[in-house]
């Protein structure tokens, strides 16, 4: 079972991990976690760790979608069950923990969103795309690969090196016969 603990304790998001086929039990414990407390909202895997193949910092996103109305109680509900608020600045409102299962420790980042905004379709289209289409999740893997190997594992400078190639696939996704 899995048991949050307090974001960066055990986790080492500074090296590059190759994929984890732990991670999707290790989310499904998580989103079971979420919705004993919180039964109205729907929760996502997003991110890398939702591809499978694709490593990286072994970084569980997940999304938590319910209306903005209930943002505020949403945050709340989940700081009661581990979540904290996110130590370092992010374009999003973020929460934070560690989710320990099995001696091994996942760092976990939480995003309290509305089901029909736009950030979060762009993350499931973008999932979804990864998922069947491997060439594209294996060049994505290369991407964090070298962005780690390159120093740039942490905020920013992370996102900033894998930029070019998400704007690559975000306009593949969107010249797709299905988008038109």
């Amino acid at each position: 079972m899995v048991e949050l603990s307090t974001f960066g304790e055990g986790s080492d998001v500074m090296s590059y991990q190759p994929y984890d086929p732990d991670v999707p039990e290790v989310f499904a414990e998580i989103k079971s976690l979420i919705l004993r407390g919180l039964p109205a909202v729907e929760v996502e895997h997003v991110g890398s760790t939702s591809i499978p193949g694709v490593g990286g910092r072994n970084v569980i996103d997940l999304a938590v979608l319910a209306p903005e109305r209930d943002h505020g109680a949403v945050r709340a509900s989940l700081q009661n069950i581990g979540f904290k608020p996110s130590p370092f600045p992010h374009y999003l409102p973020l929460l934070v923990a560690t989710a320990s299962r099995d001696g091994r420790d996942h760092p976990v980042l939480a995003y309290v969103v509305a089901p029909d905004s736009d950030v979060y379709a762009g993350w499931i289209s973008f999932r979804d795309h990864m998922r069947t289409h491997p060439e594209d999740a294996d060049g994505y893997d290369q991407v964090k690969r070298q962005a780690i190997a390159d120093g740039h594992a942490e905020g920013e400078a992370y996102q900033v090196a894998k930029t070019p190639f998400i704007l690559g696939v975000v306009d593949k996704i969107e010249r797709s016969p299905g988008n038109k």
